[in-house]
């Protein structure tokens, strides 16, 4: 068989061969397509490749036909040493499944001794699934790493696994990651953040792109649509593709995909929209757990505030962390997030020398936790105090109510998202509020018997820019001492 020299040859040979037709059209801008994504891996042998896709996203059955199709077309004594990684051995049996049935079709004269259950032994290298563990990843060089489900393998796991890439001569080495984005604080929010400055080439696809097409009998030019359980996502994106408010028939009319339109439905119909956008249309990382789901950058981010602004400031004192977040409120209340500066450790009088000396010098009050106006043991003196002598004078509510941390947060809720759905804060999205997104994005509950409560863990990572938040619109709300009346009271 001759060796593809082009995408459209690859997309033939894989299908004529493996019965897989890989979707090749995007619909979304930016996104690209299983196609783009396996094609590049195989045109780039030496290049470090990522999927980031919907679940059941053709991520795992891309992964397993590049790995078919590479050994196909190796060199028979080359020893392609290629090891599956994943969060569970669950997981990497996934991948690992598709792998045998291409050793009974495509690489049937290849194999050698198996496939067993963990391991293939072919007359150019192995496959083999690892154990997510330090000792397995520390061991074996290997010239394909495939990491499966990225976002479910420890962190440390994932950076040890690094040190088992080794190309040979005949042999360039890489890794190829695939996954959905769930944790905003794990391997895969590190992933997309920086893949292009750890040399990974990104290919992102959601539902629309590996989505079955509709047949014609089903959709029936639109007027299958009207009773369709997936009628409005997908004539949004029809429409949305086209640049027509008319377009009378769903974008599953032109798709190409594997992932059945049935099953699309039954997930739109079961998940909250959050999980849906996160999980179907990847435009977020999934939001379980998180304090504030409501908090999106697309909705709440803002290129430009308003000139006019009452600017505050507010405060946390944590221990080895200070915050301090400028806030400018607009004549209808809508709060702008414009600053923030998040340390870590750093002396008392070092972080009000920034303050003082912060662009945002006049400002109408400064807001902190109550914590603050505690004695230190060593100086006599509370942050309150200390502030204070250097000119910045901090006030706090008293209020049991106000300091209640639920009642805080669901202040901070209300505003993101209230009930006339139209948001009252937003932030600046510019360099100095990438802490403010990460920490909004990664504020998580506390998990009780593997259910999430709604309660903030204590201690975490991303507690304190939050924290200062919930200060600001605490110290905003109304009196700084509440009287408790019993009901009925005169």
């Amino acid at each position: 068989m001759h060796k593809p020299a082009n995408r459209k040859q690859l997309w033939y040979f894989i299908g004529a061969h493996l019965g897989v037709w890989l979707p090749w059209q995007a619909f979304t801008p930016g996104h690209s397509t299983p196609l783009d994504f396996v094609s590049e891996a195989f045109f780039r042998p030496g290049a470090d490749v990522a999927a980031w896709a919907n679940r059941s996203g053709i991520k795992t059955l891309g992964a397993s036909v590049l790995a078919a199709v590479e050994f196909h077309f190796q060199q028979p004594g080359a020893a392609m040493e290629t090891r599956v990684l994943a969060g569970s051995e669950a997981q990497a049996s996934v991948l690992y499944a598709y792998w045998m049935r291409w050793c009974g079709t495509l690489l049937a004269g290849r194999v050698r001794r198996g496939p067993t259950r963990r391991l293939t032994e072919l007359d150019s290298g192995r496959m083999e699934i690892l154990a997510a563990s330090q000792k397995r990843v520390r061991g074996p060089k290997v010239q394909r790493l495939y990491e499966d489900e990225l976002d479910e393998i420890d962190s440390d796991v994932d950076t040890a696994a690094a040190g088992m890439i080794a190309t040979r001569a005949d042999c360039p080495a890489r890794t190829v990651y695939t996954s959905t984005w769930h944790r905003v604080d794990g391997p895969m929010a590190a992933l997309v953040e920086g893949a292009s400055g750890r040399g990974v080439s990104l290919h992102k696809w959601n539902l629309w792109e590996s989505v079955e097409r509709c047949p014609r009998q089903r959709h029936d030019e639109g007027r299958g649509c009207r009773t369709c359980g997936l009628e409005q996502p997908c004539l949004d994106k029809a429409r949305q593709y086209h640049g027509r408010e008319d377009w009378p028939v769903g974008v599953a009319a032109e798709a190409g995909g594997l992932y059945r339109i049935d099953d699309a439905i039954k997930a739109y119909r079961k998940v909250s929209a959050a999980t849906w956008q996160a999980e179907y249309l990847c435009q977020r990382p999934s939001v379980e757990g998180l304090v504030f789901p409501e908090f999106d950058p697309a909705v709440h981010g803002c290129g430009a505030p308003p000139a006019e602004l009452t600017v505050y400031r507010t405060i946390d004192w944590g221990a080895g962390v200070f915050v301090c977040l400028w806030v400018g409120v607009d004549g209808e209340g809508r709060a702008y997030v414009l600053d923030t500066y998040c340390a870590e450790g750093g002396t008392l009088a070092a972080h009000a020398e920034r303050i003082a000396s912060h662009r945002l010098r006049e400002v109408r009050a400064t807001y902190c936790d109550p914590a603050g106006a505690s004695r230190n043991d060593q100086t006599g003196l509370s942050n309150v105090q200390q502030f204070a002598r250097w000119g910045i004078r901090c006030t706090y509510t008293t209020s049991p109510r106000l300091r209640d941390v639920r009642n805080g947060i669901g202040m901070v809720r209300a505003a993101l998202a209230p009930a006339d759905g139209r948001p009252r804060l937003f932030y600046h999205s510019g360099e100095g509020n990438r802490m403010f997104v990460k920490a909004m994005q990664s504020y998580r509950n506390r998990k009780v018997n593997g259910i999430w409560t709604d309660e903030p863990a204590d201690p975490q990572e991303f507690e304190h820019v939050p924290d200062a938040l919930r200060y600001f619109f605490v110290n905003r709300s109304g009196p700084r001492d509440v009287r408790i009346v019993g009901y009925g009271a005169a």
